[in-house]
């Protein structure tokens, strides 16, 4: 693996990373990492698709692991679209595909609809953020808009529960230790990426572009519903998999091998 670092537009610093080159590369696939995580909880996802032929990049989003910017903070929607833009214009790639878990997944359904990329030739949304589990109340959501106005970037804990990541107790324990992980959102980011999941949810039927939705049923971080209903608003280039006894993220979870299983198998023939 590889790393290299480029420019947002306002001038902080993203990392990305290069892993290993297939000897016969098949396509290319870049992941999206979720709220309060990082690029690196991906080398066992990176080291499938690597093994299986494809050239995987990664990048830490803005506020989180190795890049610059306050931790759990952006300023925007567009930064974010901006970011992950300037990442795919940074890389070598052919048979594009994009990968984007929980938030990334929020970012990369955004990047599809509104930007309507045409050198992408596939997608996957992991339990992307469209709807979260449990709705805040109009009071929650009257409060947040208050203080996006006045106090944009102050962040708070986003009372995330890593038993509701995994049924892997392993994973579970690996993510709390991991020092690169953090429990902050800024009421900005909340407030742009709230509202971003469900204007996404709801014109899904403008995205163009073949996509590959997967979700567990047990998670109780976003809901599966939002998925569900992403893909029946388009059934022309969207499927989707619910799978079983799977929480947040079904790529650390018992299902792991079935997740990558299919994943690939879509990719494959969507090539």
């Amino acid at each position: 693996m590889t790393s290299y670092n480029i420019k947002t537009k306002d001038n902080l610093l993203l990392c990305i990373q290069k892993w290993k080159k297939p000897k016969k590369i098949k396509g290319t696939i870049c992941i999206i990492h979720g709220l309060g995580e990082h690029q690196n909880r991906y080398k066992h996802v990176s080291g499938f698709f690597a093994n299986n032929g494809f050239q995987v990049y990664t990048y830490d989003q803005r506020g989180h692991g190795q890049s610059q910017g306050k931790r759990g903070h952006t300023p925007s929607l567009d930064h974010n679209l901006d970011d992950l833009d300037r990442v795919l214009k940074s890389i070598s790639y052919r048979k594009l595909f994009l990968y984007g878990h929980s938030f990334g997944g929020n970012v990369l359904a955004n990047y599809l609809i509104r930007k309507q990329p045409n050198n992408v030739k596939g997608a996957i949304l992991s339990s992307a953020w469209l709807k979260l589990a449990s709705e805040p109340n109009f009071i929650m959501l009257f409060l947040a808009k208050i203080m996006n106005v006045i106090v944009p970037r102050l962040t708070r804990n986003n009372q995330l529960d890593s038993f509701d990541l995994s049924n892997e107790i392993d994973s579970r324990i690996e993510y709390d230790n991991d020092p690169l992980t953090h429990n902050q959102i800024s009421f900005r980011l909340f407030s742009e990426f709230y509202y971003a999941g469900i204007w996404a949810m709801n014109n899904s039927d403008r995205l163009e572009t073949n996509t590959l939705m997967i979700h567990g049923e047990e998670d109780r971080i976003i809901s599966s519903s939002g998925t569900e209903k992403f893909a029946k608003n388009n059934s022309k280039y969207v499927d989707y998999k619910i799978f079983k006894n799977t929480k947040h993220e079904p790529h650390n979870d018992t299902a792991q091998i079935k997740v990558f299983e299919y994943t690939l198998n879509w990719i494959t023939k969507n090539i």
